[in-house]
């Protein structure tokens, strides 16, 4: 189990965490993760959707927030949103208080156009996490992406650096770039999932107090749990 008190050497980073919980944990390590969350006041718990169900029940009297994470891995139409807006519905029912949708960049459009048919109705009163890649977006991505996420009138924007090839993966170049670029809705939050490199998360955190201070209270990283 990370112990949230000791991962970071900055107090003000390690107030930012939020738990990104296994895809394959039983009733038990998700129990684990819930009493260990509400001891450490994490506001949000990161789970698949298959345990939303399970999480909830345990959550319900919290001031927790469980988010499940969908991953679309193709073209996004009007046909495969019908499907997908099932799953989402279902997760609602079930408690969850959003959702992380991630998705490539070549799929953003289409996932744009298409939930945007229906994005008020399924998420009303719901948070819409748009994830991305950060590898995968260059400086000149970046206008479209918050075109679309303004569009969209997404909670926030999700970075999640997939492979960390260090100083290859141009890490802090790619954060300084969509900083740089922001403009969001103003009470769209900034996520970035970074598993447990909390080097990066406390790059993160340096880059945003100098360029985007106001985004310091709209920031959170999510660790593996």
């Amino acid at each position: 189990m990370i112990d949230v008190k000791e991962i970071f050497n900055n107090d003000e980073v390690a107030k930012l965490v939020s738990f990104w919980l296994p895809d394959n944990g039983d009733g038990m390590d998700l129990a684990g993760a819930v009493e260990y969350a509400a001891e450490m006041k994490i506001p949000m718990l990161s789970v698949a959707p298959k345990d939303v169900p399970v999480v909830w029940p345990w959550v319900e009297t919290l001031k927790m927030k469980v988010i499940p994470r969908f991953y679309i891995k193709n073209t996004v139409n009007v046909e495969t949103m019908s499907d997908l807006a099932v799953n989402i519905n279902s997760v609602f029912k079930q408690g969850a208080a959003g959702a992380q949708m991630i998705l490539g960049l070549d799929a953003f459009d289409g996932f744009v156009n298409s939930l945007g048919l229906v994005r008020d109705d399924l998420f009303f009163n719901k948070d819409l996490s748009v994830g991305f890649d950060i590898s995968e977006i260059w400086p000149l991505d970046w206008e479209r992406v918050f075109f679309g996420l303004k569009k969209l009138h997404a909670s926030s924007v999700l970075l999640v650096l997939e492979n960390d090839t260090r100083e290859k993966s141009d890490f802090t170049g790619r954060i300084y770039a969509a900083l740089e670029n922001w403009d969001a809705d103003k009470d769209m939050e900034l996520h970035v999932m970074l598993g447990n490199s909390f080097m990066r998360a406390e790059q993160v955190y340096r880059l945003v107090s100098i360029n985007r201070p106001e985004l310091l209270k709209k920031l959170k990283f999510f660790v593996n749990y």
